[in-house]
């Protein structure tokens, strides 16, 4: 795909299919996006007005639109591995859906970590992913591998570490830089942990920083990871910074502003367009 100012996107042309709901919309849509709440997706969704919704048996929700040229579905999670898992299990195996998107995107807010020098309201895309609460417990905050695989696709998951797919990756990195120009955040790439546990003191991040240095700090994206790895399909991680790792006390925060990034950098990944 190549953009209006030039840049060659690498394994990022969305794919385009044919099936579509009984509004017309595309069932099978070119980027799949999870999120863990729909209030995560607010501010990208008030800017979608053809939009139609479908729920699964098992109350999984599906969003379904268009932006420019390319379609999306929006799938409610719920938040942590567990309903991550189901839930995009669940919408994949559907007959009635269909689907099978040309990437999947999870997304939303989360905790970003100081030492990584990047600040409340900043973007970072996922180069890798590591549940960090796998492996057998050994010493506080680094546990050894387990003595099996939980995927044969990646050896590394025995410590709970997944790759993202790296050329889509890449592709929405220089998509979401170009687009920021004369914006006042960041975007960063880099590693992310996926925890079942929030971290609650700024001690606990600090130790998590130096074993780890991840960027941020979610508690879905190993399992869509793992997931999608099982499906073939390619899969990015997108969030933007709504707190620091380790602050409990929400006046400190800014969900706000973090959801409306999250809306800004869905729809440039979408749409390719800048500001």
């Amino acid at each position: 795909m190549l953009l209006s100012w030039g840049i060659r996107l690498p394994r990022f042309t969305l794919r385009k299919y044919h099936n579509r709901d009984k509004s017309g919309n595309p069932m099978t849509p070119d980027l799949l996006i999870l999120s863990a709440t729909e209030f995560e997706m607010a501010s990208f969704l008030a800017g979608c007005s053809n939009r139609s919704e479908t729920t699964t048996r098992s109350g999984i929700r599906l969003i379904s639109g268009s932006m420019g040229s390319n379609t999306f579905g929006i799938v409610i999670t719920g938040p942590g591995v567990f309903n991550t898992a189901h839930a995009l299990t669940a919408v994949l195996e559907s007959p009635d859906l269909k689907l099978k998107p040309g990437l999947i995107l999870q997304t939303g807010i989360a905790g970003v970590f100081k030492e990584s020098g990047y600040g409340i309201g900043d973007i970072a895309v996922a180069l890798r992913e590591h549940y960090v609460h796998t492996g057998v417990g050994w010493e506080p905050f680094r546990n050894k591998p387990l003595p099996f695989d939980l995927s044969a696709l990646f050896p590394e998951s025995r410590s709970g570490v997944y790759p993202m797919d790296q050329p889509s990756a890449d592709a929405v990195y220089s998509r979401l830089n170009h687009a920021r120009s004369g914006t006042a955040f960041k975007i960063a790439r880099g590693r992310f942990i996926t925890v079942s546990t929030i971290t609650a003191t700024f001690e606990a991040a600090s130790q998590i920083y130096m074993t780890y240095q991840p960027v941020m700090e979610s508690m879905e994206g190993a399992a869509s990871a793992h997931v999608a790895a099982l499906y073939g399909l390619p899969v990015v991680q997108v969030r933007t910074a709504s707190n620091y790792t380790g602050e409990r006390d929400k006046s400190n925060w800014n969900i706000e502003l973090a959801v409306e990034r999250v809306g800004w950098a869905c729809k440039r990944i979408l749409t390719g367009q800048p500001d």
